[in-house]
């Protein structure tokens, strides 16, 4: 690590971990403070306005998030990094079997392509740490701790929060990255980068269009609740016929707004799942399959309800005959009454 020409030495580092883009912050930087304090109370309000639905362990994060100077207690510094994970190559791997062509089909988030995405950030950052020295302790986190952590890609420099409520930044897709931080007992150079955004959000609001539920308004906050990630990946409850017929064809995720950041004409990047394959394979094979993936968050039960969803959605004889089946056959209580809900 060169700390004389450390900004020369972190793109270099970027580049060789493979990421995108890469920031650092110093904890006692002014404008993290007060952008901390401000998102605090956004997000308090926006927990008061019960506007995240199921998702209580936003509840239990808020104290840890709020305040990362407790959190992490030895950090002197982070280095801010995001990256792809080849979200949006249409070349991509993911592990599912390829669907017959007369198979009724689900569809899987385009960000699920290779492996998950915290298995690949963690990677990095740990590259990251060894490449900073030894006598320098580190703990990373890529979604998997309680960050703010588009506040720090912001605060650094590396991209703005975009109508979709996700962070844009140049290139690699605008808004399809991901990000992770790296907190270090070090006092480090500042390396805060000024991202040029091709277009800007007020021009363009494509993303508002595209959402099919109206999770995201202008001037409005994001409304979890209806949002088809939610849905598919964080509700664990039963689907409403209103929330089920939002999700059309919807597995796992959503790839909507994300897609239109920019717009990418005639390019469809989802999974197709063949639906038979995921209800009538052995939960065993589904797990398998999925391990290492970024749909094992969501767990078999998941899918097989959200698959449920879709064939009343698909509504055909063939769709009402795996219905049947799988009312006989499954011992999910949750998906049987998925099933009779509507």
């Amino acid at each position: 690590m060169d700390l004389d020409n450390f900004n020369e030495w972190l793109t270099e580092a970027s580049r060789e971990i493979g990421a995108h883009s890469m920031a650092c912050i110093r904890m006692d930087n002014p404008l993290l403070q007060s952008r901390v304090k401000e998102n605090n109370t956004l997000v308090a309000d926006w927990m008061n306005r019960e506007m995240h639905g199921e998702m209580d362990y936003l509840e239990r994060l808020f104290l840890d998030k709020s305040n990362p100077w407790k959190t992490f207690p030895f950090a002197k510094s982070v280095i801010v990094l995001t990256f792809s994970n080849r979200w949006g190559d249409p070349s991509a791997t993911h592990p599912f079997p390829v669907p017959a062509q007369n198979a009724m089909l689900g569809y899987i988030s385009a960000y699920a392509r290779e492996a998950d995405y915290h298995l690949t950030g963690q990677a990095m950052l740990s590259q990251l740490a060894k490449m900073l020295g030894d006598n320098i302790h580190a703990q990373a986190t890529v979604d998997t701790a309680a960050v703010y952590e588009r506040l720090f890609a912001t605060v650094g420099g590396l991209g703005e929060i975009g109508s979709n409520n996700l962070l844009r930044v140049p290139g690699s897709g605008n808004s399809r990255v991901f990000i992770g931080c790296l907190f270090v007992d070090a006092e480090l150079p500042e390396v805060i980068q000024d991202a040029k955004m091709p277009t800007e959000c007020s021009s363009c609001l494509t993303c508002l269009k595209k959402c099919p539920s109206g999770a995201i308004q202008p001037g409005q906050m994001f409304d979890a609740k209806k949002c088809l990630s939610y849905l598919t990946i964080e509700k664990k409850g039963l689907l409403s016929r209103k929330e089920g017929l939002s999700i059309g064809d919807w597995l796992f995720g959503c790839d909507l707004c994300t897609m239109a950041c920019p717009p990418q004409v005639g390019v469809d990047m989802r999974i197709p799942v063949d639906l038979e394959w995921l209800l009538k394979s052995s939960s065993f094979e589904i797990r398998h399959t999925i391990k290492g993936n970024a749909t094992a968050y969501a767990g078999v039960t998941q899918l097989r309800k959200n698959a449920v969803v879709v064939l009343k959605n698909i509504a055909t004889p063939r769709a009402n005959d795996l219905l049947g089946w799988v009312a006989e056959k499954t011992g999910s209580e949750l998906i049987r009454r998925q099933i009779d809900l509507w």
